[in-house]
């Protein structure tokens, strides 16, 4: 139940921060206006909290799948994630 609570309000951060930061783009406003200086960096936030509940969820759902003895579906949610975060790291550089 929590975690299907913490998974909506992922998706509602992520869905609110998209909206500002479109906001921002469709005003075509630059860095001294007001705007600008308030709606990028709240929308930003917003996505980064979205993606911070995102990664709690991802963690809670291999918690439990160990304690649920699934230790297979655990392994595989754990390799995929960690994959998935490897590929991101080697695209920055």
């Amino acid at each position: 139940m929590k975690k299907a609570l913490i998974h909506k309000f992922a998706l509602i951060a992520a869905a609110i921060g998209l909206l500002i930061i479109f906001v921002v783009i469709l005003s075509g406003t630059a860095y001294p206006n007001m705007l600008f200086r308030i709606g990028a960096p709240l929308g930003l936030a917003f996505i980064f909290a979205s993606v911070l509940l995102l990664l709690i969820c991802w963690l809670w759902e291999i918690h439990d799948g160990i304690k649920g003895r699934q230790y297979l579906w655990a392994i595989i949610i754990a390799v995929l994630g960690l994959i998935v975060i490897v590929q991101m790291l080697i695209r920055i550089r």
